[in-house]
């Protein structure tokens, strides 16, 4: 049950007439004093008051100045709207990655606002009315991470913020002082009444100037909810391993890798002294663990009918990790070998995710699934569908067969139990339908194909990174996550792991700072009440320590009327971000082949609709606003990606899972998913006296070299090239690279002895080597997924997986950028 403060309530207010907003860190009206007397103050007070909101009265006038100052200034700006031919300077779209534009807002106003690595919207500056927004042809959407560990970490407080009385949004920043009595709602526009304590400052014994409260000053708030609001004692961190133990599991080597990495990071889950623990294993049957206290050794219990899962007394399969941590660590250590010699290739495993869903029933936490094979035994049985032959892929081969996954997964979500998905598989195993629990249950999906612990070096290291990464990083449970704007906006898509409860309100069983959020939005009426418009997350959670808290972002963008203003604050990084889960959708709905048309379609509209507006001359050069220069790269970079081309030679759980990434991936890391990076590390070797050098991998920052344009005129066979494509690194070595980095780096003493891939980077004891390794531990750093890294040499037939990514070039099926830019041109100028 949600606490009281955390649900919408609504009252009856009195007809409020718009009133122009003010905004601030300092910009209220002047507020009377009889409403505020505290118990025990004198007149005294009363009158330093109102001398305080007399001075805010005069920063009021000041701030709007200021916003005036700030709109007035956007002629400065004008070199993101006016046209560039794309032809003529078609080599200088992607230098640099992507930078989102500064919104139209004073200087001050940027200062309180919330981050942007928190909140990214596609346009910065909102069209003020449907048809300023239709005009543009551009998505409206939001990309967030409610949970993220920002620069700005959020500032804790003591206190529960004021809400609005209608809409219930936490007083803000942006918000507006009317009076002594009311301050207005920047989401619903109401009145609504300032606490009595809210300008007492009992530290002094006086009042204090409004804006000097924190949740005047700060965009990212969080605080404790009270004992009072909430519900029941917060649950204790739940963990629970489903293991796969069928013949096909134990040929992969898998069990023995994940249980020594739990054993390594046992006494680092996130949790206090409640943390409790369960075991599950499958085959063609069920087995539980008791793992009480008062035994001397684990015991297991096989349940054999899987039509009629049943569970042993909850209170001995999930057990207090400290108490019971000895048995634990003798399970762990049994397991590798417990079932080495069995011969069951029969895989129950939709009545083991059963049996943990009712386990975890009253409880919820955390399910960690392992699978090799797929599922052929009782419900959740699965039947072959991939058909090679077939190239019109859509529906009915990247949506699930059955319900039966959604559903459980629903039920998961509905005990706040989250559910991660780790696939070790040697062949399909319908990953489309499978993928429903992690998707509705705030979870993820790691894929590693043809896994063998021995045979496979590269997905090993991947599999402990992540699984550690997985175990260890914090963790907020049993999560509601609203978001609230600005009156005139509408909620149209939502994309995302995770449950839509109600139009703004998300269930995230678990959420880590990774997670991430977008909503496309429509323009409902002008958004005229104002000349700013608000997006607030608020996200009730429980912490690994027990504590309840609440998590609040603010993010505030300005309201604009010209379509000039709307071009200049266009961020291309969020738009490929909406697009590229568009694609997703639209593929799993429909097929590839619309998803294609899709998105040149979207591609050309804007580009017609910049041609015909009034901020292009008309001139027969094929031209484009310099915000939008990196649209038709990124457009053609995201229809090369081998999950949307119809004749990749990918299997459909890859293709499924690539998808999966783009959809849930940060958006940095999408981007370079769509167009990688490209960096040539050869001649990146550290100076004498380099400080860099002694970095290890992965912490610090490390200085990266340039960016190349992603084209093979830029390699050069004297030359080592890394590239980053967010999921895989590949570094490709030119046949006469220097024998420095060939020994410095690659451990080889000229190319002709380096293998023709190799699947780990060694490490050595040099500088140029630990230089290359801190660079790698750089580009990884703080991603969902670990990123290996391939060495491939010029001449080795892996050639072809390093070329493929150069996206500027030419391919047997697809353009080159230049013969897409002469394409568009001939769409858009005939």
């Amino acid at each position: 049950m949600m606490p009281a403060f955390f649900k919408s309530t609504k009252h009856l207010k009195r007809k409020v007439h718009p009133v122009p907003l003010v905004h601030h860190s300092g910009t209220n009206g002047s507020v009377g004093s009889q409403s505020h007397t505290c118990p025990g103050q004198s007149l005294q007070n009363k009158s330093s008051l109102t001398e305080v909101l007399r001075s805010s009265a005069v920063q009021e006038t000041f701030c709007m100045k200021q916003l005036q100052e700030s709109t007035a200034n956007l002629n400065q700006r004008e070199g993101h709207v006016w046209p560039i031919n794309l032809l003529q300077q078609r080599d200088v779209p992607r230098a640099e990655p992507a930078t989102a534009p500064e919104p139209n807002l004073s200087a001050h106003l940027r200062k309180l606002n919330c981050c942007s690595d928190v909140f990214q919207c596609t346009l910065v500056n909102i069209p003020q009315t449907p048809a300023l927004l239709k005009q543009v042809k551009l998505p409206l959407g939001l990309i967030f991470q409610p949970f993220k560990d920002s620069r700005e970490p959020p500032l804790l407080i003591t206190d529960v913020p004021p809400r609005c009385t209608t809409c219930q949004t936490y007083i803000n920043p942006f918000i507006t002082f009317i009076d002594q009595q009311h301050w207005k709602c920047n989401t619903c526009f109401s009145l609504n009444d300032v606490p009595g304590n809210f300008l007492f400052d009992p530290m002094t014994g006086s009042y204090c100037n409004p804006h000097s409260r924190p949740e005047l000053q700060h965009a990212a708030l969080e605080f404790m909810v009270p004992l009072e609001y909430q519900a029941g004692c917060p649950r204790p961190v739940t963990y629970l391993f489903v293991f796969d133990v069928s013949y096909n599991a134990v040929e992969t080597g898998y069990l023995g890798i994940v249980c020594k990495t739990l054993l390594e990071n046992i006494d680092r889950l996130p949790g206090d002294s409640r943390t409790r623990i369960g075991f599950i294993t499958f085959d063609s049957t069920v087995n539980f663990y008791h793992l009480h206290s008062s035994l001397s050794r684990p015991r297991m219990m096989v349940v054999a009918d899987v039509d009629d899962i049943f569970i042993p007394s909850e209170d001995k399969l999930l057990v207090n990790l400290q108490q019971s941590r000895q048995l634990v660590i003798s399970l762990l250590e049994e397991f590798p070998v417990a079932f080495r010699e069995t011969q069951k290739r029969q895989c129950a495993f939709g009545p083991a995710l059963q049996a943990a869903q009712k386990l975890l029933k009253y409880c919820g936490g955390r399910v960690s699934a392992f699978l090799t094979q797929l599922p052929n035994v009782g419900c959740g049985s699965l039947q072959p569908r991939e058909d090679p032959g077939d190239s019109t892929l859509g529906a009915k081969h990247l949506g699930p067969a059955i319900d039966f996954y959604k559903v459980l997964a629903l039920e998961f979500c509905g005990q706040q139990t989250g559910v991660d998905l780790f696939l070790l598989s040697q062949q399909y195993t319908d990953l489309a339908s499978i993928a429903c629990l992690p998707r509705y249950t705030c979870g993820y999906v790691y894929y590693y194909p043809a896994f063998h612990h021995i045979h496979s070096s590269a997905l090993v290291e991947k599999l402990q990174e992540e699984f550690r990464s997985h175990l260890t990083r914090s963790t907020g449970y049993e999560g509601l996550l609203r978001i609230r704007y600005t009156q005139g906006l509408v909620l149209e898509t939502f994309h995302g792991n995770s449950f839509l409860q109600t139009a703004q309100m998300l269930s995230l069983p678990c959420v880590c700072p990774q997670a991430e959020f977008a909503f496309q939005m429509m323009i409902d009426g002008a958004v005229t009440e104002s000349s700013l418009v608000v997006f607030q997350s608020s996200l009730l959670y429980t912490s690994c320590q027990g504590e309840r808290r609440v998590r609040i972002y603010t993010y505030c963008l300005p309201v604009v009327s010209s379509l000039s203003e709307v071009y200049a604050g266009v961020n291309m990084a969020a738009m490929m971000g909406i697009l590229s889960k568009m694609a997703v959708d639209h593929s799993v709905r429909i097929c590839l082949a619309y998803t294609r048309d899709e998105l040149i379609r979207v591609l050309i509209d804007a580009l017609l609709a910049y041609r015909v507006s009034a901020c292009c001359p008309k001139q027969p050069a094929f031209s484009i606003p310099r915000s939008l220069q990196q649209l038709p790269l990124y457009v053609l970079a995201l229809l090369k990606q081998p999950a949307f081309q119809t004749d990749a030679a990918m299997s459909l759980d890859e293709r499924v899972f690539t998808m999966s990434q783009l959809l849930v991936q940060p958006l940095t890391f999408v981007l370079r998913m769509v167009y990688p990076d490209l960096y040539r590390i050869d001649d990146y070797l550290p100076s004498e006296s380099a400080d860099n050098v002694t970095l290890e991998a992965g912490k610090g920052s490390v200085k990266r070299p340039a960016l190349i344009p992603l084209m093979a005129e830029n390699l050069t066979l004297q030359g080592a090239f890394l590239i980053d494509c967010g999921n895989v690194l590949y570094i490709w070595v030119g046949r006469h690279c220097s024998t420095s980095f060939l020994d410095g780096v690659l451990g080889v003493s000229s190319y002709t002895s380096l293998p023709g891939t190799l699947t780990l980077l060694p490490i050595l004891q040099n500088p140029a080597s630990k230089l290359i390794q801190a660079l790698l531990g750089s580009l990884r750093k703080e991603r969902l997924y670990h990123a290996p890294c391939f060495i491939i040499k010029d001449d080795s037939t892996s050639r072809s997986v390093f070329i493929k990514r150069l996206v500027d070039d030419r391919t047997e099926t697809a353009m080159s950028y230049y013969e897409f830019l002469l394409h568009l041109k001939e769409r858009v100028c005939k």
